[in-house]
C-alpha cells in the first residue's frame, strides 16, 4: 500500500482591497457599489472594541451598514471583525455616507474590497 501524504489546506485570500483616500471618492464608491462589492472602514464609535469597523454594502437595492467591533487577532497579527453586530439600512448612497461620516474615524481609513 502506498503511503499517502496529507496536506493541511491553506486558505489564500481571494480578493483585494483599494484604499480610499477621500470622502468625495468614498461617496462616488458607496454609490457606485455592486452586491459583491464592499467598503471596510474604521470606526470611531465608543461603544465598540476599538472604534469599531463600519461596512457598507448593497442588498436587494438598498444600502446595508453594518458595524462591528474590531479585534485584534495575534495569532494573524492583525484586527478582524468582532461580534456587537449593529445593522442599518438606507435608501441612497448619500444617507449611507452622511451616516458613515458620522461614526468614521479621522484621518478616514477606508478600503474597498
Amino acid at each position: 500500500m502506498a503511503k499517502r501524504t496529507v496536506r493541511k489546506a491553506q486558505s489564500a485570500a481571494l480578493y483585494s482591497e483599494r484604499a480610499i483616500r477621500t470622502e468625495r471618492d468614498l461617496l462616488d464608491y458607496i454609490e457606485a457599489l455592486d452586491e459583491d462589492e464592499g467598503i471596510r472602514i474604521q470606526g470611531d464609535l465608543k461603544n465598540h472594541t476599538e472604534g469599531g469597523f463600519i461596512f457598507v454594502g448593497v442588498y436587494r437595492g438598498s444600502y446595508c451598514v453594518n458595524i462591528c467591533d474590531e479585534i485584534w487577532n495575534s495569532k494573524l497579527r492583525k484586527y478582524l471583525a468582532g461580534g456587537n453586530d449593529e445593522w442599518y439600512y438606507f435608501d441612497t448612497g448619500k444617507q449611507a455616507f452622511n451616516f458613515v461620516m458620522k461614526e468614521a474615524r479621522r484621518p478616514l481609513r477606508a478600503w474597498l474590497y
